[in-house]
């Protein structure tokens, strides 16, 4: 891949080593400086898995993507950087359970080199995704049963059940619920390009329903969602309604986003939302 341009697009300078700090600052640097949106699918457009055709994008045309997209150049800059990584496939806990299926790629990484500096608990593996939007990891965690970490403001916990891993997260007011879960199972590139095949053009996926473009960062998360535009600032959440009329200014203004003219997917299904996470009980 195309390893220093991408380092520029973070403002990252070259990793010494594949250490637990070279990881958290990539992931971090990764999540705060490009933007998780759908607006190449709105639009009407194809979407790569094609590491090359991912550079182009978020590098030469400073886009952003969805999941497969960010996870997928993530992987092959954590490869560069001397780790091993596997990439997962995973359900996102959304609406009812029959309706769940494996519209979203996470991380698995491993081969950190240790140093004086890690903490006593260290783990091996990690969990690394920069592919779920605002809401997502800001920095890697240990994949581990009980793990748990707080990121701006908001609590993250992993949890073994029965064959899969489950993300959960709660915010400040202590509102709780399950994020998605992931398998093991490592999949292959074509596996990743079927997942994501569905994802960006069955009339079903909540991808072409909705448009959302969303920024992660420690002192702010920023989410729109077609009619909705939320903000969580230290694990709290406001919401404002965007008519719209306003979408265009809003995408601009705020994430510095020109929308094409003309209707976009989501006008065919006014009213569509993101289903809620599934809730779970506050600790």
């Amino acid at each position: 891949m195309r390893f220093a341009d991408y380092l520029r697009r973070i403002g990252q300078p070259p990793p010494c080593a594949a250490t637990l700090d070279t990881l958290r600052r990539l992931h971090l640097a990764h999540r705060e400086s490009i933007l998780f949106e759908n607006v190449t699918i709105q639009s009407g457009g194809a979407i790569s898995t094609e590491v090359a055709d991912i550079e182009r994008k978020f590098l030469d045309e400073g886009r952003g993507g969805y999941c497969f997209e960010h996870n997928t150049l993530f992987a092959a800059a954590l490869q560069d950087a001397g780790f091993t990584t596997s990439s997962l496939l995973g359900r996102v806990r959304r609406g009812p359970p029959e309706r769940w299926c494996r519209t979203h790629m996470v991380l698995r990484v491993t081969n950190l080199e240790r140093v004086r500096s890690d903490p006593p608990d260290r783990g091996d593996v990690y969990l690394a995704d920069v592919g779920f939007g605002g809401i997502g990891l800001l920095e890697p965690m240990p994949l581990r049963d009980g793990a748990s970490v707080e990121q701006g403001g908001l609590a993250y916990r992993l949890r073994r059940e029965d064959h899969v891993w489950v993300l959960s997260m709660r915010d400040a007011d202590g509102v709780e619920g399950d994020m998605y879960e992931f398998s093991e199972d490592p999949q292959t590139p074509g596996d990743v390009a079927v997942a994501n095949h569905y994802t960006s053009t069955h009339p079903a996926s909540i991808f072409r329903q909705t448009l959302t473009i969303q920024r992660a960062a420690r002192a702010e998360r920023t989410i729109l969602r077609t009619d909705v535009l939320t903000r969580y600032r230290n694990g709290r959440m406001t919401e404002e309604p965007v008519a719209r009329e306003r979408l265009r200014d809003v995408a601009r203004d705020v994430f510095g986003v020109e929308l094409p003219d003309g209707p976009i997917v989501a006008d065919a299904t006014p009213g569509v939302r993101f289903p809620s996470l599934q809730r779970t009980s506050a600790d």
